[in-house]
């Protein structure tokens, strides 16, 4: 479910959301300050929203879709190394600048830097434990070092600051579906994500995905057909998809699509694997060869060669002596990790 671990990286929510913890007061004018940061961003007059989104921060911390605003600005309109040496600049000359540092961690999760996205989160929430964002930023990356239950505090914190926060209803229901194989719950708070922030793509692609390891195929369906409306070009959303539809019978159909994920991005190795189970299981066993082949290829992952080894003995009417294959697979899979090394295998949630 590696899908789920990530949409802190490019999500961004629509719409303003509720605040339980501002004054009256606090709360009318940060809602002037970002109403006029969209009539400035959606004239183009991107610097200007800038400030106008930090002024709703510095009034309402609580606020999460200014800071996503700050992001769909950034990403748009300066190289992520740009990005980088902005904000670091920012933060060396005001330290206690909290929007600053929320980015910052989020641009050094995405480079993998987790110790300094951690402690870029940790610098944030000193100088402003009301920035839920942060929160939940801290969430996520603790998601992918699978502190699963210090995420789950991070990312209940940050419910309690702002309860409408949909990234951290998401990110809370990946937790319990990580640490505690709570499908339900995860299910109840993805659904509730969707339900504050219905246009986004990559909720509603960890929707999909999530009733797929749940067996709940037409709801998978549902879902990422949605999601591959929003964002017809994500190749994990066309694959995703493609998955489903093969699990709800509709082999045609998963075929269109992860041959679209293809088309988008021809290295992308789980539609591989997904095409050639999809024509394997059509009876399309030379379509399936030559799928299984390329994402072994690709990956070099052992996997693909025992798809593929499988594949032919079916292709060849050996059904009789399948036993065999997985004595013959193992031997083949020890022989290839003795001629290159051990591999660590590929996940097949891209």
């Amino acid at each position: 479910m590696k899908r789920l671990l990530l949409p802190w990286l490019t999500g961004v929510l629509v719409g303003l959301l509720s605040v339980a913890h501002a004054s009256p007061g606090a709360e009318e004018q940060a809602t002037q300050n970002y109403q006029r940061a969209e009539v400035l961003r959606l004239a183009g007059r991107f610097e200007e929203a800038i400030n106008g989104y930090r002024q709703t921060l510095q009034g309402l911390p609580e606020h999460p879709v200014a800071f996503d605003r700050l992001r769909e600005i950034y990403n748009r309109t300066h190289t992520h190394a740009a990005i980088r040496e902005l904000l670091e600049t920012t933060v060396a000359r005001q330290e206690d600048d909290f929007i600053a540092w929320n980015l910052l961690g989020v641009l050094y999760g995405r480079d993998r830097r987790w110790d300094e996205a951690l402690q870029a989160f940790v610098r944030s929430l000193d100088a402003e434990p009301r920035a839920a964002d942060a929160l939940v930023n801290r969430g996520w990356v603790l998601l992918e070092l699978r502190r699963y239950e210090d995420a789950i505090t991070a990312f209940e914190a940050a419910l309690r600051l702002q309860p409408r926060m949909a990234r951290a209803h998401a990110g809370l229901g990946s937790a319990m579906v990580e640490a505690r194989g709570d499908y339900r719950e995860g299910m109840s708070r993805y659904l509730t994500a969707v339900k504050l922030d219905p246009e986004n793509p990559a909720l509603l692609n960890d929707l999909g995905w999530l009733s797929y390891k749940m067996n709940r195929y037409p709801e998978a369906v549902a879902a990422l057909e949605k999601a591959a409306a929003l964002d017809p070009k994500d190749p994990m959303i066309e694959t995703n998809l493609g998955l489903a539809y093969q699990k709800a019978g509709r082999g045609q159909e998963a075929i269109a699509h992860l041959q679209r994920a293809l088309a988008i991005n021809p290295e992308y190795t789980l539609a591989l694997y997904g095409l050639g189970k999809a024509y394997e299981s059509r009876g399309q066993y030379p379509e399936a060869l030559q799928a299984y082949r390329r994402a072994w290829g690709q990956s070099g992952n052992d996997l693909y060669l025992l798809l593929w080894l499988q594949a032919y003995m079916a292709s060849h009417g050996q059904v009789v002596i399948l036993f065999l294959f997985v004595f013959g697979a193992g031997l083949v899979v020890i022989v290839l990790r003795t001629l290159r090394g051990r591999r660590t295998p590929a996940t097949l949630k891209g």
